[in-house]
């Protein structure tokens, strides 16, 4: 299969697939462990580092600013009261901001450096987390109310998918499925390719399980 290589961990005797080079597959004793890096452009990586440092530090110094009454500000003569208040209202609304896009980027730029999503295939059911260091909220779906595995179609003339696929967010998910007949999501940024080929691999494996249930 195009895109699919082999090596062996041989200190473990686990046979590890991989699907392109963000995608590994392991079966151990009976289930099926896929594991989805994040993908990583080492130098826009290093350009978000140092993005995040330098807004980081300016809304620290706003939030100071805004604490000590904005004292530190020189004015022609003492300040008026609408002068402060205006400073203040100002402050406030660029924090506002400045909070949403620190929490967007500071995650993105953990997501790349330490992130990963985890699924797991028994003969129950499909488990999947996307963890930061290991912190995240593993979500269990059962066979019986799973259907309609696909790819998601992209609008690329979308503004909304522009957005939420700049370097600096975590991006869209490239695979979907119904459960209880609400669409859930996974595989982060996977091109058309790789994810054709998981989705292949999961439902080989979704269908091993049901049919080794059924015995």
């Amino acid at each position: 299969m195009s895109g699919l290589f082999y090596f062996c961990i041989s200190n473990t005797f686990r046979m590890t697939k991989w699907i392109g080079n963000r995608v590994s597959v392991e079966d151990i004793n009976g289930a099926t462990s896929i594991v989805i890096k994040p993908l990583r452009v080492w130098w826009k990586e290093i350009l978000l580092t140092i993005w995040v440092t330098g807004f980081t530090f300016v809304g620290l110094v706003m939030i100071y600013m805004l604490a000590s009454g904005f004292a530190g500000l020189n004015y022609d003569g003492a300040p008026t009261e609408d002068q402060v208040d205006n400073q203040i209202v100002y402050a406030i609304v660029f924090i506002g901001f400045w909070a949403y896009f620190e929490y967007k980027t500071l995650k993105a730029l953990l997501w790349y450096r330490y992130g990963k999503e985890l699924i797991l295939i028994d003969n129950d059911g499909f488990s999947l987390k996307k963890s930061i260091l290991s912190y995240g909220r593993a979500n269990r779906y059962f066979f019986e109310n799973m259907k309609e595995f696909h790819q998601r179609k992209e609008e690329p003339t979308s503004f909304g998918n522009f957005f939420e696929n700049a370097y600096w967010a975590l991006g869209t998910d490239s695979l979907m499925f119904t459960h209880n007949g609400k669409g859930k999501s996974f595989g982060r940024r996977l091109d058309e390719k790789t994810g054709k080929l998981l989705l292949s691999l999961i439902d080989d494996r979704v269908k091993k399980r049901l049919k080794k249930r059924k015995k």
